[in-house]
């Protein structure tokens, strides 16, 4: 395990904590406040930040799909990314006004096309979000990239982990970070089971960190924030890299979801002085070795966020698997007709991984591409193993009418 640079940062080893801002949806559709977040990154000290790249065809389809015990439960995926996407036009845009302020830009690529769009502008390294460290096939794709990775663990049990970081090594990545993480959102401090990020290390031989979804001592009524305690236990736990979300104005976004108008994330975004304020905390940290909170209830709170080992989702975040992606079919396919995996086939492509389960498993992709169909398929359904024939693959023809 040694450190890595992202342009140029050193990461990992004795270098300070990389803190990454991520953008994300909060710029509520606006060009100019994602600039605004991205300034206010820059003023608390961030050495990052971050958006992500898709679109609402990218991730998913418009098959009205509601996955049921989450946050979003009330608003079908297609219509949630149409909303909350960042325009691939703003991308470059973001990036130089970023670079102006003497910080990185880069982004989380969600498809195969994302990270064709990131490398044309040069990236310094690709983040693999916790829904999509399932995505075999775009865990390959950013591998081979011969960037740095960053892949958070929500979610994952320990052999889906052990298989996404296999999948980076198998392909030649040379330089992974996980940021341990926890997709529950938000996340409780007695959740988070910082002392995972210690085992992580060790088992894997990976630079490890945090990717935050804790805001609120009660996460429940949401009214309490202590939105700097995790990060600053996580890098005394080890942390080389902190990420977290980032909004201008929490009570602002809050009033937009309850009006179903945008704010999606404000329940694990931290304000422009909670950044500042957790970023100072962690130099001194790092400065001196020790800290203190300000309150009794800071220091209890940071307690609960040690808890123990813990390589299975929690009882929150199995909830958010219903959302990872997974095998559908996005084109009509007749008995017969060989299945055609979309990221590779283009325009032939009748089945993909997109959001949300409820299909088989991505890392099947290469065992059903050109198997063909034992029935009409419709656009919609998620791929099941008796919509196909095993026995036979690339010898199909197309029906005749």
């Amino acid at each position: 395990m040694t450190a890595f640079t992202i342009a140029d940062c050193t990461v990992g080893g004795d270098a300070p904590c990389y803190i990454i801002a991520e953008v994300s949806c909060n710029h509520e559709g606006d060009f100019d406040e994602a600039k605004r977040i991205i300034k206010a990154a820059a003023d608390a000290g961030a050495d990052a930040a971050k958006i992500q790249t898709y679109s609402a065809e990218t991730m998913t389809r418009d098959f009205d799909t509601k996955p049921k015990g989450t946050m979003w439960e009330d608003i079908d995926l297609y219509s949630l990314y149409q909303k909350a996407w960042t325009p691939w036009e703003w991308h470059q845009g973001l990036a130089d006004y970023a670079n102006s302020l003497g910080i990185h830009l880069f982004s989380t690529p969600f498809d195969e096309t994302s990270v064709d769009h990131l490398l044309d502008m040069q990236v310094p390294v690709m983040k693999i979000a916790s829904f999509e460290a399932v995505d075999i096939k775009l865990i390959e794709k950013v591998g081979k990239t011969g960037l740095p990775v960053i892949i958070s663990n929500g979610m994952t049990d320990f052999l889906e982990m052990q298989e996404s970081i296999d999948t980076l090594r198998r392909v030649g990545c040379e330089h992974i970070a996980v940021t341990h993480c926890n997709s529950g959102y938000p996340a409780s401090f007695d959740e988070v089971n910082l002392r995972t990020m210690q085992a992580i290390k060790e088992v894997f031989g990976v630079t490890v960190g945090l990717s935050d979804h804790t805001i609120f001592a009660d996460d429940q009524t949401k009214t309490r924030p202590m939105a700097h305690v995790t990060p600053l236990e996580a890098v005394k736990f080890g942390a080389k890299i902190i990420e977290v979300h980032l909004l201008m104005d929490r009570d602002h976004a809050r009033q937009l979801n309850a009006n179903n108008a945008g704010g999606f994330d404000w329940p694990f975004s931290r304000e422009p002085a909670e950044l500042k304020k957790m970023v100072d905390m962690i130099r001194a940290y790092e400065a001196i070795g020790h800290i203190a909170y300000d309150s009794t209830d800071e220091a209890e709170a940071a307690l609960r966020t040690h808890g123990k080992v813990c390589f299975e989702p929690t009882a929150k975040e199995i909830h958010s698997r219903a959302v990872r992606p997974s095998l559908w079919a996005v084109k009509p396919i007749r008995a017969g007709e060989p299945l055609r995996f979309a990221a590779e086939a283009k325009d032939t492509g009748n089945f993909d991984s997109i959001r949300p389960g409820g299909g088989l498993h991505i890392r099947f992709t290469d065992l059903i591409d050109g198997r063909p169909a034992t029935r009409d398929i419709q656009a919609g359904e998620p791929l099941q193993w008796d919509m196909l024939n095993l026995e036979t693959k690339d010898q199909a023809e197309l029906p005749h009418d």
